[in-house]
């Protein structure tokens, strides 16, 4: 019985593994909008009002993934100060890591690590977890 278990388990896992692609920089390229975004877990109170201040600021923002390897991320009027602080995002560099499949934004410098994100397509929609924040957004591509 236990060893039926554990095979339905790995099928399980190799079929969500299958399902679950990461999409290249060919993909990538192009422009983008946030249509949606959650916290990944449950926060404590004043961690998930600066998260939601963040989903809030990132709500409709575009982001540019340029073929020359530029980005640029345009974000709405009105931003909390936590998020006028992700303006230095814009006007830097992004790049696919091949061996993680993370998308990393930033200098050549420090390595692309300004934001540093997992991915995973849905459907047409392109599901991105920042490596260092909660939350996770849902971009459509324009």
């Amino acid at each position: 019985m236990m060893k039926k278990i554990s095979t339905l388990i790995l099928g399980l896992i190799l079929t969500l593994s299958l399902n679950a692609q990461s999409i290249n920089s060919e993909q990538l390229a192009g422009t983008w909008k946030v249509i949606n975004g959650t916290t990944t877990s449950e926060l404590p109170a004043e961690v998930g009002r600066m998260m939601l201040l963040m989903l809030d600021g990132f709500d409709t923002s575009t982001w540019s993934f340029n073929s020359d390897g530029t980005f640029n991320i345009k974000f709405k009027e009105n931003l909390s100060p936590i998020m006028e602080e992700m303006k230095f995002l814009d006007n830097k560099l992004w790049k696919i890591d091949e061996p993680t499949k993370q998308i990393r934004i930033g200098t050549k410098s420090d390595n692309y690590g300004h934001l540093v994100m997992t991915n995973q397509l849905q459907g047409d929609n392109l599901k991105v977890v920042f490596s260092d924040t909660p939350i996770y957004l849902l971009l459509e591509k324009q």
